[in-house]
């Protein structure tokens, strides 16, 4: 049994839930179609850039895409053209400017990327980390693009299919925006002693949250997920309209009745 080892950055708490976010200001990307790609020149540590794409679809089909309450579809899209510095490049936030005047930085993608990297301060120098990943592409509050990075000198090429794809799996995750939960039943915790092979209700909470679906009541709501309200408090709030609007007609009903009479 393999003890996992995960890492991100800008983790901000969100106090209701076991979820937080990987950026100070709760951005996600502005579409809910986001495309999921590898690196057309990536080179990997004991497996081919073609298999490294074929765990796309388990990874998004089996966990992510799964949500009803998110209207989040994350989908498999082959390859990119060459990208700059992925192989050995940094990874760079775009506010971190330290990072940044290393250079060598790898440039701001679209969507999310996948690729493998030797750049070892990438993954804190420790081949215990499997991957990293940060979005490296924002648009005022709203992501554009992010990186996951595979660690060349970590045994990632050693795990089962199933783990690598959990692996995957818990990388978009932080790739659309969530960071580490503290709920050891979600995919997001930060460290995985056994393989899992479905999101726990905490990231159905935090997907959900920030790629809320649309919900209109015969007309009359309107839409409800601009403010990203978290999935509870919605759907507390949509049972109340909908008894309201239930007491209202069935006090038409009663007024129109005694009019008739």
């Amino acid at each position: 049994m393999k003890k996992i080892l995960f890492f991100t950055l800008f983790i901000a708490p969100i106090s209701a839930f076991s979820f937080t976010l990987n950026n100070n200001f709760g951005a996600a990307f502005k579409s809910n179609d986001v495309k999921v790609r590898v690196a057309g020149n990536t080179v990997c540590t004991g497996l081919s850039p073609e298999y490294l794409e074929e765990l796309i679809g388990p990874a998004t089909r089996d966990f992510w895409n799964r949500v009803s309450t998110s209207a989040l579809r994350l989908k498999k899209a082959g390859f990119t053209q060459a990208i700059q510095n992925i192989n050995d490049g940094f990874l760079c936030p775009p506010t971190d400017k330290e990072c940044i005047a290393q250079g060598k930085t790898i440039p701001p993608v679209k969507d999310i990327v996948i690729a493998c990297n030797d750049e070892n301060k990438n993954f804190s120098e420790s081949n215990s980390i499997l991957a990293v990943t940060v979005p490296n592409h924002f648009s005022s509050n709203s992501i554009l693009g992010a990186v996951i990075l595979i660690n060349n000198g970590s045994p990632f090429h050693q795990l089962s299919r199933n783990e690598q794809i959990s692996v995957i799996a818990h990388e978009i995750g932080h790739a659309i925006g969530l960071g580490h939960s503290k709920d050891n039943a979600a995919l997001m915790y930060y460290s995985t002693i056994e393989y899992r092979e479905k999101l726990g209700q905490d990231d159905i909470d935090g997907v959900s949250y920030l790629y809320p679906v649309k919900m209109d009541a015969c007309g009359l709501l309107g839409t409800i997920d601009e403010t990203k309200t978290p999935p509870f408090f919605t759907t507390v709030g949509v049972m109340l309209l909908l008894i309201l609007m239930s007491e209202c007609l069935r006090l038409f009903k009663r007024t129109k009745r005694s009019a008739t009479l």
